[in-house]
């Protein structure tokens, strides 16, 4: 099976991509209900703060899940789940697929590097940390716009494009059709009898019988 439909999967089963848009959302609402371009703040005023007030959302809403931790690389916020890592990247609102890993941080392009067996590429030495072996480092790509309001948000495996070719190998975007979430789990309620709304059910009393 193809990497990105196993990597998927897993995720999607645990709760995890639900958990990330959520933290996306809140975090977007938040940036947004604070910042106004009439007080004089601008898109780059927008990008750090989202950048920096999604990271504490997602530190909180897997705060009391032990089977996510916290795993930076190179001061890059990062979470991982089993051998799967997530780090943070804002794109322009519109061009998730035009990144250009190679004109972006020392660690995003390691990232970018990574081994990937469907489409082999060589792998220079950059100077820095390297990654982990064992695990897959995905990218959790994120954007919003004010007016109107509208939110991207994009999960993948990025490619190195210095030759002008795709940015990633796989991408997926988190939205609403990614389905129920798993981690709410719904608790049958028992039916009553009869709706509490309804009238009460007139009772007779049976009287008591008298002995000649």
């Amino acid at each position: 099976m193809a990497e990105d439909r196993v990597v998927w999967d897993e995720l999607l089963a645990a709760g995890f991509l639900h958990a990330l848009r959520d933290a996306h959302r809140d975090a977007t609402l938040a940036v947004l209900g604070s910042l106004s371009r009439a007080a004089g703040f601008t898109e780059r005023s927008y990008g750090v703060s989202a950048f920096d007030v999604l990271a504490t959302w997602i530190d909180r809403v897997f705060e009391d899940e032990p089977q996510v931790v916290r795993d930076d690389l190179n001061g890059s916020p990062g979470w991982r789940y089993g051998p799967y890592r997530v780090l943070l990247k804002r794109h322009e609102f519109g061009n998730v697929r035009g990144i250009r890993w190679d004109r972006d941080s020392p660690t995003k392009q390691a990232v970018a590097r990574q081994g990937y067996t469907e489409d082999p590429q060589l792998e220079l030495p950059l100077g820095i940390q390297r990654d982990t072996p064992g695990v897959v480092t995905l990218v959790l790509a994120h954007s919003a716009t004010d007016e109107p309001l509208e939110m991207e948000l994009f999960l993948g495996r990025p490619r190195w494009n210095a030759d002008g070719g795709t940015a990633w190998h796989w991408v997926k975007e988190l939205d609403d059709a990614i389905g129920p979430d798993p981690r709410r789990k719904l608790v049958e309620r028992t039916m009553p009898l009869w709706d509490d709304g309804e009238a009460d059910v007139p009772m007779r009393l049976r009287g008591e019988t008298k002995s000649a």
